[in-house]
């Protein structure tokens, strides 16, 4: 993984994919890919893409719902992420699952090998996120369908804001706003040769039961925590108070509750 393909190099450690499997998946990502999955439904018999797969979020149900007669590839640039996609075990009577690792931008397939693609929270995280929409409408046969979700409120911003204030600079680039505009993601979709485009906003709420504790662990496995390992005990102590103080307003009886809004795009491909 280099810097020249992705805004997010966080992803490609062993910890924060753990992170993402045990934490963000069930209570974060999980719930967005079933809006997702029913904004643009999978037809039995499907070959469905998911791209910036990581730990198999969309593909997983996409695989239940394109059934034995599907198949589904998933396609990462982060091993660590593939590795946890992996582990998981066939589901009965859900479609085989390939994994591949590559960079969005030049994904070794042939053309118009799809009939769904799917890019859930990843084009902000890639150096080129139109080369990728470009990519994906490739392999995509005419007439089928692609959706995108794009944070316009993502539910660990809290954590990136508060790191900010503490003039702790994060490791690496940061994603980047790309999309987060309803209007700006239509464009790019257009312009990369889709048709058909529609963008809805959606919102959930998701609950870390483990409370702050919990929470601490979620923040330091984004972007905006990726390099805590990096910092002096004390400005890591640092961080985790100023967090515990930000988050204490959202914490409930059941555990600390996240607001994420999302942009989610559906489009044909000409």
């Amino acid at each position: 993984m280099t810097q020249t393909e992705t805004r997010s190099p966080h992803f490609g450690r062993e910890a924060t994919a753990a992170t993402y499997r045990d934490i963000h998946l069930p209570r974060v990502f999980a719930p967005w890919a079933r809006i997702l999955l029913e904004i643009v439904p999978p037809r039995p018999g499907d070959a469905v893409l998911d791209v910036a797969t990581g730990p198999g979020t969309v593909a997983r149900p996409a695989a239940a719902k394109a059934g034995p007669s599907g198949r589904v590839t998933g396609v990462d640039l982060s091993a660590a992420m593939l590795g946890v996609a992996r582990s998981f075990p066939p589901e009965p009577q859900s479609a085989p699952i390939e994994y591949l690792e590559s960079p969005a931008t030049s994904i070794p397939l042939p053309d118009a090998s799809f009939d769904r693609a799917y890019c859930q929270q990843g084009l902000q995280h890639m150096s080129d996120p139109g080369a990728a929409l470009r990519e994906i409408r490739r392999l995509l046969k005419p007439g089928s369908r692609l959706a995108v979700a794009i944070w316009q409120q993502s539910p660990f911003s809290l954590f990136r804001q508060v790191v900010a204030d503490l003039g702790i600079a994060a490791e690496g680039a940061q994603p980047s706003t790309f999309g987060r505009d309803p209007g700006e993601l239509t464009r790019a979709l257009k312009q990369a040769g889709f048709t058909e485009v529609e963008v809805q906003t959606r919102q959930l709420e998701s609950v870390l039961e483990g409370g702050i504790p919990q929470a601490l662990e979620v923040a330091v496995a984004t972007s905006a925590g990726a390099g805590m390992g990096n910092l002096s005990s004390a400005d890591q102590e640092r961080v985790r108070a100023a967090l515990s103080r930000a988050l204490q307003p959202l914490v409930k009886p059941d555990g600390v509750h996240l607001i994420s809004i999302s942009s989610i795009a559906s489009a044909t491909c000409a």
